[in-house]
């Protein structure tokens, strides 16, 4: 499955009433405002001294929670491996696959985070032919220093009064792929197992 389709996959898994489709004249606005507000949220709490770090982990994970298609990211990941696996292991994948993805990708995209200028720098339509969905890009970028900065693109899909982040590219390095390149060569290594992928989930929560 191609990158560019990850919004019609996870939608259609996180999605339970469909609403009207938004105005396509609207959603790129609609869609930046949504990583504005999530960004400034997650800003406030990295930047909160009175949080422990725990405590900043929680609470990102609960904005990725909100923000995220996180199951359907999930099921992307896993790639064909999914298809393979049974129900008690699918449970377990979706467990771990938010404990652990949830630092790894907050890592990426915020642990250097130490009051950089955050910027908004517009947003492009890529919603695919015939998608009952909309789908935006929003462009962003993160000054690390007063003569470098991170590209960051947020892949937004919208269905009515559902939006979500379905994948995020820094750098134009998508994570939703990168993540999946790496846990399905796991189970390609060892046997072409699901339940491989499962076993490095729970080192790395674990470790």
């Amino acid at each position: 499955m191609a990158v560019r389709y990850i919004s019609a996959f996870v939608l259609a898994v996180a999605l339970i009433v469909v609403a009207p489709a938004a105005d396509a004249d609207s959603h790129l606005d609609k869609s930046q405002a949504f990583i504005r507000d999530l960004a400034d949220r997650a800003v406030e709490n990295l930047t909160n001294k009175e949080f422990t770090t725990e405590e900043q982990r929680l609470k990102f994970q609960e904005l990725f929670r909100e923000g995220f298609a996180v199951d359907g990211i999930a099921r992307f990941v896993a790639g064909r491996y999914w298809r393979r696996a049974s129900k008690s292991e699918r449970e377990e994948y979706l467990v771990l696959f938010e404990d652990v993805v949830v630092n790894i990708w907050s890592d990426r995209l915020f642990s250097q985070y130490n009051g950089q200028q955050f910027d908004i720098l517009g947003a492009r339509d890529d919603t695919p032919a015939n998608s009952q969905e909309l789908v935006a890009v929003v462009e962003s970028r993160i000054q690390t220093t007063p003569h470098t900065s991170v590209k960051v693109e947020w892949r937004v899909a919208s269905l009515g009064e559902l939006t979500k982040i379905v994948d995020v590219k820094v750098e134009g390095r998508s994570l939703a792929k990168t993540q999946q390149d790496e846990f399905t060569g796991f189970a390609s290594k060892n046997g072409r197992r699901f339940s491989a992928i499962i076993e490095e989930l729970r080192r790395r929560r674990d470790g």
